[in-house]
């Protein structure tokens, strides 16, 4: 749903979730995992998992982190072996 701020990468176990700096849209999707946890059974484990900032949200990253209870990660960085960037990725990346 990339029209409303969102955006999800799924392979596996693996997930990046995309969304627009917006804290309460953050807390939002915190209650979202959460419910997805307690309905499957699953358990998504926040202390293994890393934001990511760029932008205007570099200026909320504590807020993000208590919302979400992960580490900051840092650019760039492998997803499925691709080198993720903050700028757009090519095909030929």
């Amino acid at each position: 749903m990339v029209d409303e701020g969102l955006l999800v990468l799924q392979y596996a176990d693996g997930t990046i979730i995309f969304i627009d700096n917006d804290l309460e849209r953050a807390k939002n999707m915190k209650l979202l995992l959460c419910a997805f946890e307690q309905l499957l059974g699953l358990k998504i484990n926040f202390h293994k998992s890393e934001l990511f900032f760029f932008g205007a949200a570099k200026a909320n990253q504590l807020e993000y982190t208590q919302i979400f209870g992960c580490s900051v990660g840092s650019f760039s960085f492998r997803y499925l072996g691709i080198h993720m960037h903050h700028r757009k990725l090519f095909n030929k990346d």
